[in-house]
């Protein structure tokens, strides 16, 4: 399971909510530092020069709430950030890399050197897989702090079940416990929401899904690793129960319909004691009626024969009686021959 960066975390709910709200309160607010944008940080004539500038004085005016690096620490504030700027790219620009050059040019310009030792080297692109969790975790977040500001006033369950069935999806589909930090912080989020009074005293009745969850394993690995301690190799990777998530999550899972395949080359005991008797029985009437067909040409059957002679008719019945008695013998063995290449055949797959 990964740690990744020692310092790099994922906001809890609480501290989402915090940097949530200081980032509105400066959004609209940074017009009046237009003019102090340095002007060699981005060309004239650069495409989406305007928007790019409003989104780096936001990053300053938004750090700069912070007194200083611990307290920006100790709320996460660098991370809460980065997410933004690298949502922005996302949704409104093509190059991820290509606009991230203008946020750290001025990040390092001189004129921004307080902002730099506080979330300098945490500003940066993102990795697509954990760009997409942390979007499906704050998106979670969002939708519980609507719930709760809306239960005072209006009924929120719509909110509650939205927020339930998008935390139960994070589970689902991220279902491998490869990220010890995310798995922490997503079991954290199902306390705070299972533990809502609102929630609690279900006022939304059995309408709100129950909540899925990561092993407990994850965050006993998370307690291990800070002490410098390994936890147990069996834990890395280790898969959700989908049937639990299949029960209890809005999503169902489809039903896995592979079965244990017998190896190559072994016979069923079963099958075996049924073909058994009907190959030594089939091959027992092959042989008697071969041994009949012939008698002809043994002493007893040229005895009846001259005794047979001076009855014309009868010979000639009885010859075409044989006849036709090998050639149903005939046709027997080879059906017989068949059945039993059919049963070589049957065994030996």
């Amino acid at each position: 399971m990964e740690e990744g960066n020692q310092e790099e975390r994922y906001d809890s709910f609480d501290e989402y909510s915090n940097n949530y709200d200081i980032y509105r309160e400066i959004q609209s607010r940074v017009g009046e530092d237009y003019n102090l944008f340095p002007e060699d940080i981005i060309e004239k004539d650069t495409k989406n020069r305007h928007s790019i500038i409003m989104d780096c004085l936001r990053l300053r005016k938004y750090i700069l709430k912070f007194v200083n690096k611990e307290e920006c620490k100790k709320k996460n504030c660098c991370a809460y950030v980065n997410y933004l700027l690298n949502k922005g790219i996302h949704n409104y620009y093509k190059s991820q890399k290509y606009i991230f050059k203008f946020y750290t040019s001025y990040m390092n310009h001189d004129s921004n050197k307080h902002i730099m030792n506080i979330c300098g080297p945490e500003i940066n692109v993102m990795g697509e897989d954990k760009y997409e969790k942390i979007k499906k975790l704050y998106t979670s977040y969002d939708l519980y702090k609507n719930f709760t500001s809306k239960k005072h006033t209006t009924p929120p369950c719509y909110s509650a079940i939205s927020c339930a069935n998008t935390y139960n999806k994070i589970i689902v589909e991220h279902s491998y416990l490869d990220d010890i930090k995310f798995c922490k912080a997503v079991n954290s989020f199902k306390n705070v929401f299972e533990n809502d009074q609102y929630i609690l005293t279900k006022k939304c009745g059995t309408s709100v899904p129950q909540l899925l969850s990561y092993p407990d394993t994850c965050n006993n690995a998370q307690e291990t690793s800070i002490h410098g301690a390994s936890f147990p190799e069996p834990q890395i990777g280790k898969r959700i129960d989908m049937q639990e998530a299949s029960k209890e999550s809005p999503y169902p899972q489809e039903e896995d319909n592979m079965r244990d395949i017998p190896n190559e080359g072994t016979t069923s005991p079963s099958s075996f004691g049924t073909t058994l008797p009907i190959s030594l029985f089939s091959s027992g009437m092959g042989g008697l009626l071969i041994l009949l067909s012939f008698y002809k040409f043994t002493p007893l059957g040229q005895w009846l024969k001259l005794r047979t002679q001076r009855f014309g008719g009868i010979k000639k019945n009885f010859d075409e009686e044989l006849y036709e008695m090998q050639q149903s013998t005939s046709e027997y063995d080879e059906r017989n021959s068949e059945y039993n290449v059919y049963n070589i055949s049957y065994n030996s797959s």
